[in-house]
């Protein structure tokens, strides 16, 4: 499968950040665009289907995810490969049971980024392959970062490491470091990062900013679902998987038949669980879109050829002390917020009030536990 520019890539101007002013937003990766999910699995099984070329038959894989833009990306991709396969993302949440392995995302947004070592005492000795999955790569140096921190502390003599991104913006330099730590790479596209950046300079971001709003008339239904996998810590990509169809099965049943146009939204890193979820809806005779909540502040534009033109800032379900977005909401005869956020309420108001905003009047809110 063969991809265009057109398809993959939109240039925005980041909000406040000198490390890096742009920011590439990906209309098919269901983070911060609505997309039908259909589309973004799509996008992702033909990155799955390249990492599985690569890899020896029968040779065991773990795939790890980068929060939060890459997690759903990392999960479709280990659920495309056969075999023996492992999943788990880093995380900037606090997760309970676990240490931590910390390493640095130095031109992001949130630069502290943790992986939880549950578990991988137990599976590194049988792992042969460690597959690294991003949106987009520029230097690399993230993974090189997590990398150097998981060899400080396991051996790792066994196991060989590979990229698999949807965008690869990487420098010869960067090649070369990668060539000479035999790091492998795969991605869907190659991008011209400095003329992107240019892209982005263009627009003088004067789209719609709105500011945290709390107060709503919004009468949401609320459900929860058992069966939580959390893969901020390691697990079998098959019950991952079986779970997130469990929970996706009951948002089928959540949904109201005669609602003809859906929006599910993910929060966060959460987002492969409400991705199935939209999946099965498509599959039923709805006309779904997917996006989710997200950390990133992203600057807005009117202009039809910039990506995101209405921004919505939240408290976070996780952290009602810290700042969220979402962006290019729309009307929608039904809502379905599909969330492992253990508690969201405060949160979750600021959520509903942009929804209503934005013309929703009816919501689901389905909290997997």
């Amino acid at each position: 499968m063969k991809f265009e520019v057109s398809d993959l890539v939109r240039a925005a101007r980041r909000d406040n950040n000198t490390k890096r002013p742009y920011l590439l937003v990906n209309p098919a990766q269901g983070k911060h665009i609505p997309v039908e999910p259909h589309t973004a699995l799509s996008v992702f099984g033909a990155l799955g289907e390249q990492v599985r070329q690569a890899i020896p038959n029968g040779q065991s894989v773990l795939v790890i995810a980068f929060a939060e833009t890459a997690t759903a990306i990392g999960a479709a991709i280990a659920a495309a490969l056969p075999g023996t396969v492992y999943f788990m993302q880093t995380t900037r949440e606090n997760v309970p049971n676990t240490d931590y392995l910390y390493f640095s995302e130095t031109h992001s947004h949130a630069t502290e980024q943790r992986l939880c070592t549950r578990g991988l005492d137990d599976v590194l000795p049988e792992v042969q392959h460690i597959v690294f999955a991003e949106d987009e790569v520029t230097t690399g140096n993230t993974i090189l970062h997590l990398i150097d921190a998981l060899r400080a502390r396991y051996d790792l003599a066994h196991i060989t490491f590979g990229v698999a991104s949807l965008l690869n913006g990487m420098t010869p330099e960067s090649w070369e470091v990668y060539q000479s730590k035999g790091i492998w790479t795969r991605y869907l596209l190659a991008t011209d990062n400095a003329k992107l950046s240019e892209t982005a300079a263009r627009f003088p971001a004067d789209g719609d900013r709105f500011a945290v709003q709390s107060v709503h008339g919004l009468q949401a239904e609320h459900a929860q679902a058992p069966g939580l996998v959390d893969p901020r810590c390691v697990c079998e990509v098959e019950t991952y998987y079986s779970a997130c169809g469990a929970l996706a099965r009951k948002v089928v049943q959540l949904v109201p038949e005669d609602a003809a146009r859906v929006l599910v939204l993910g929060t966060e890193e959460c987002m492969y669980p409400g991705l199935i979820a939209g999946f099965a809806l498509e599959r039923v005779g709805h006309d779904v879109r997917f996006h989710a909540t997200t950390r990133s502040p992203i600057l807005t534009d009117a202009h039809p050829d910039y990506p995101l033109h209405a921004r919505y800032e939240l408290r976070s379900l996780y952290d009602a002390d810290r700042v969220t977005y979402i962006y290019n909401l729309d009307a929608y005869d039904h809502v379905c917020i599909v969330t492992d956020a253990q508690n969201p309420d405060q949160g979750l108001d600021t959520l509903l009030a942009a929804l209503e905003r934005t013309g929703n009047r009816s919501v689901t809110v389905l909290e997997w536990r």
